[in-house]
């Protein structure tokens, strides 16, 4: 027998409605917002891609220190991908330098290998390879104010002169499968790439940049 304070299903409903009516109101507001938030980036983007076709050296210069300094991701990216685009040596400098700074590990790609094993080398500094192509995530390391240094070993890893970028990868005495040179030079589509040469072999090494 049902209570006589039993609630209809009727009721049920509108009380549902009444408590999830807030929330729905209150995600409406938030959408609203964050559009509005996105509205302004954009336009706050737009300034910025408008004062960097400043034909005054000087002016991008100082536009692009600026913004590969900013916290923000949205106007550091901007900066960075303007300076890599470039075709103006400093600007590419400054990109190239900035991506060394900000990312504590950068991806090394390897490909075209004259033998299946010289992609190896990427498996003895803990990265993978299938055969045809390998990679392995590369701490950057702290800059010593001329290159970034190989954690453990203090060696520079990195260092960056002009648009190209010289890497070392050194290893102790027993563990000399794991040395490693190459010479990177930046391309049109902000990837640096070049050869390597270890003693697994030789293949061509990049590193996008953009990522």
């Amino acid at each position: 027998m049902l209570s006589l304070y039993a609630p209809s299903p009727r009721t049920i409903v509108f009380a549902l409605l009444l408590v999830l009516m807030p929330a729905t109101l209150s995600h409406a507001q938030s959408v609203s917002e964050i559009l509005n938030k996105a509205d302004e980036k954009s336009e706050e983007i737009n300034r910025v891609l408008k004062a960097l076709q400043n034909s005054d050296k000087n002016t991008q210069y100082a536009l692009v220190e600026a913004l590969l300094k900013e916290k923000d991701k949205a106007l550091l990216r901007v900066g960075r991908e303007h300076a890599l685009f470039s075709t103006n040596p400093v600007l590419q400098n400054m990109a190239i330098e900035s991506v060394f700074n900000t990312n504590p590990q950068v991806r090394l790609v390897l490909t075209e290998g004259d033998s299946p094993e010289a992609l190896r080398w990427v498996e003895y500094v803990g990265g993978v390879s299938d055969g045809r192509s390998g990679m392995v995530m590369l701490e950057t390391g702290t800059h010593n104010g001329s290159c970034w240094l190989q954690p453990i070993f203090g060696n520079c890893r990195f260092t960056v002169l002009g648009n190209t970028v010289q890497f070392a990868n050194q290893a102790n005495g027993g563990q000399a499968v794991m040395r490693a040179q190459a010479s990177l030079t930046l391309g049109p589509d902000g990837v640096l790439d070049g050869l390597i040469l270890s003693s697994s072999g030789r293949a061509r090494v990049s590193i996008d940049l953009k990522e």
